[in-house]
């Protein structure tokens, strides 16, 4: 008997298998595979750490079905869910001048001649709107971010829905209005990502399908619950959050204190995102949400969290596959070269007129459009300081592509202020003032004034005649004092007052190259103070004169301050006449001037850079006399002087040197310690004599030498130097602070 119950259970554990193969499990058959959804959360350059996860995922063969994120969730998270591979936006992260980027600095080249002459040296910029001046929506515009976006998103910009992309992608913004939460997963998708990464007061709030928005990490920063609506049932989740600050030492910068503010009303939007996320990988990272140029740290340290988490990682991928495999999709997506438009429509303008665009437009139409070429033109059009913001769309219809260009126009001006000190003008403030489109179509009117021991004003107004060519008129009021020396000693102190009126026809070339041809009125005294001699006594009297004159001036450094390549050139020809019947007789006669002032920089190496530079002018005619302010003056560190004639010299006391024929070489080499410090070391050597005979004689050679340490901090260069010369026995101390006018 008990061997029969034992051959029974022998059956038993035979047949049982086999018949639970015959009914295949529900988790092997029946089973479907679960939808997978990647949320990413914002977090300024943190965000950078995904690539870390984004690798890890790819290398354990985990397909993600749908993708949602904010803020830098959103750029990261876009950018994979249209096929770019996680190399590729690595290096797209690490070809980017995070500093440039996120401050809308452009080049140089795209800024037009005379928005550089008037527009660098000021520190605070306040527009003048209805009437009122006003104070600007935020710090930056976000326009180098509009064009970065526009051009890594131009796989998909056919695409309209948002879930019809390679992966379905959502990202979330901040309705400006009501604070709310919007979803945004449909329209133009550079501009919902732009949207959805608008910093409030750092970028500026964006207009997008009727809402008004800014970033969406306000209230929603992890977006999972609007990814699991959108059918994704497995959430992975990637976090570079750091939570409330709880430290006065923390809460130490503007960005900081932001942060801190919108986090609260997240908050509860991460209690829910995290009680639905089933893999979760939290970035613990020593960085801020500001610190996007150390791109290669914050990545190297998102690799080694994803790697920890890879096992996790990989045994989702693999209980997935063990389910229903399911391969990964191709990530090969790359930028777009050009577009074929059909059509190019500005929208937004009112004061600038359609005519204005032609060009532009007549470029662009019915064919193909470099996306690199269309950069440089929304730069150049942004360059004039016509728009407070300009940006372009790409809109496909069934005829084909057509270009939007949405122009925001500028306030009708603004006012700008700014501080200066240095040792020959003494202490001054600076009050700038530019109108545009108002005195008339495409003009613009500009206005400085120093307010100082020194004073000075300019007003230049110039009405554009199409294209690059405007009819300008200008004034210049200046009054500043100086001495006058025999040899190294102080003989005398001399005042200049003068008031001068111009009409002249200007054309600007490439933004880089300016030429002008026109009529300056001057009415001038020259005082003595404490005369030395009875020369100046002449002068003591306004007197008045014309000049018939043609410049051709150019710009083409990277920099106002502290340049690392390009050159700066002025070439001026002058005819002097006198208006005072008095001065023919007893002064001067008709007189020829020209003079070329040119200086270079050369980048040596990633730190140095070679400044190498000339002055040399001329009195056309020996029997020629030309008034005090058309003589050649060398003298002082200052860069810019009221006088274009009057240069610096290092070693040398300010206009020290006075005569009719200079020639200046100049040899600076300048060194970037760290971050926004320099050293300069300067070299100057020359002449400057009222006899061209005397020009090369050895007993009239200059020759100069000095150290600068500058800091490049935002109210403009700090710099103190020393110097010495064959002239000056004794050392010279030169302070300079803030930007030169």
């Amino acid at each position: 008997m008990k061997s029969k119950y034992v051959a029974l259970a022998f059956l038993f554990l035979i047949l049982i298998p086999s018949i639970t193969l015959s009914q295949p499990p529900p988790d092997s058959t029946n089973r479907r595979r679960p939808t997978v959804g990647l949320v990413l959360s914002g977090g300024g350059a943190k965000g950078f750490a995904y690539i870390g996860l984004l690798r890890a995922i790819q290398e354990a063969g985990l397909p993600i079905d749908y993708i949602g994120g904010s803020s830098i969730g959103s750029i990261i998270g876009g950018l994979y869910a249209i096929g770019y591979h996680p190399d590729s936006i690595a290096k797209m992260i690490r070809s980017q001048n995070w500093s440039d980027l996120l401050r809308d600095v452009i080049d140089r080249k795209y800024v037009a001649y005379e928005e550089k002459e008037y527009g660098e040296n000021t520190i605070v910029k306040l527009p003048i709107k209805n009437k009122k001046i006003g104070l600007s929506t935020s710090m930056y515009k976000g326009e180098e971010i509009n064009l970065l976006l526009n051009y890594y998103f131009s796989p998909a910009y056919k695409t309209y829905d948002f879930h019809k992309l390679q992966t379905p992608f959502l990202c979330i913004g901040t309705d400006l209005y009501t604070g709310k939460e919007v979803i945004l997963d449909k329209g133009y998708l550079p501009m919902a990502v732009r949207s959805s990464m608008s910093i409030p007061g750092y970028f500026s709030p964006t207009e997008y399908m009727g809402n008004y928005l800014v970033d969406g990490g306000v209230v929603n920063n992890y977006p999972v619950l609007d990814v699991k609506k959108m059918g994704a049932e497995i959430i992975v989740g990637g976090d570079v959050q750091q939570g409330l600050y709880t430290t006065k030492e923390e809460l130490n910068s503007i960005t900081a204190i932001l942060d801190q503010i919108t986090s609260f009303y997240r908050v509860q939007a991460n209690v829910i995102g995290d009680s639905l996320t089933d893999l979760k990988i939290p970035f613990k990272l020593e960085y801020g949400m500001m610190d996007f140029e150390l791109y290669d740290s914050i990545i190297a340290s998102g690799e080694r969290t994803a790697r920890a988490y890879y096992p996790r990682i990989k045994a989702l991928a693999d209980s997935l596959n063990a389910i229903e495999y399911k391969p990964l999709k191709q990530y090969t997506a790359k930028p777009l070269d050009s577009i074929l438009v059909d059509s190019v429509i500005i929208r937004g303008n009112k004061r600038v007129s359609d005519h204005y665009f032609q060009a532009f437009v007549n470029r662009k139409q019915h064919s193909k459009v470099s996306l690199k070429q269309l950069e440089k033109d929304i730069r150049i059009l942004g360059g004039t300081g016509f728009f407070e913001s300009i940006s372009y769309k790409l809109e496909s219809n069934d005829r084909g592509t057509n270009l939007i260009i949405n122009a925001t126009e500028a306030g009708p001006g603004a006012l700008s202020a700014g501080v200066h000190y240095d040792n020959d003008y003494s202490v001054s403030l600076i009050i700038n003032a530019v109108i545009r489109n108002i005195l008339g179509p495409n003009s613009k009117l500009f206005a400085n004034l120093n307010l100082g021991p020194n004073p000075r004003l300019q007003a230049t107004y110039l009405l554009g005649l199409g294209g690059k060519a405007a009819i300008g008129l200008s004034s210049d009021f200046y009054y500043f004092k100086f001495n006058m020396y025999d040899g190294d000693i102080r003989d005398s102190k001399v005042s200049y007052t003068n008031y001068k009126g111009s009409l002249f026809f200007n054309y600007s070339f490439r933004n880089t190259f300016n030429l002008k041809a026109g009529f300056d009125y001057e009415y001038f005294r020259f005082r003595e103070d404490y005369p030395a001699d009875s020369f100046p006594d002449k002068y003591q009297d306004f007197q008045s004169y014309g000049t018939l004159f043609a410049t051709l001036a150019a710009d083409t450094r990277d920099k106002a301050n502290f340049p690392t390549r390009g050159f700066k050139a002025l070439l001026r020809a002058e005819y002097i006449m006198p208006l005072s019947k008095d001065w023919v007789k007893d002064l001067f006669s008709n007189s020829a001037v020209a003079f070329l002032k040119y200086d270079h920089n050369v980048p040596l190496a990633k730190k140095f850079t070679l400044q190498p530079g000339v002055f040399v002018g001329a009195l056309l005619q020996n029997t020629m006399t030309p008034p005090p302010q058309h003589f050649f003056a060398l003298g002082g560190l200052c860069p810019e002087n009221y006088v274009d004639q009057y240069v610096p010299f290092t070693g040398a006391k300010f206009l020290q040197k006075y005569g009719y024929y200079s020639a200046v070489a100049r040899l600076k080499l300048q060194y970037n310690v760290y971050q926004k410090i320099y050293l300069t070391l300067r070299a100057d050597g020359g002449a400057n004599v009222r006899d061209p005979d005397e020009l090369f004689a050895s007993k009239n050679y200059l020759f100069g030498y000095g150290l600068t340490a500058s800091y490049d901090s935002f109210i403009g260069p700090v710099e103190l130097s020393v110097m010495g010369s064959n002239i000056n026995p004794d050392p010279i101390f030169f302070l300079n602070i803030g930007f030169w006018f």
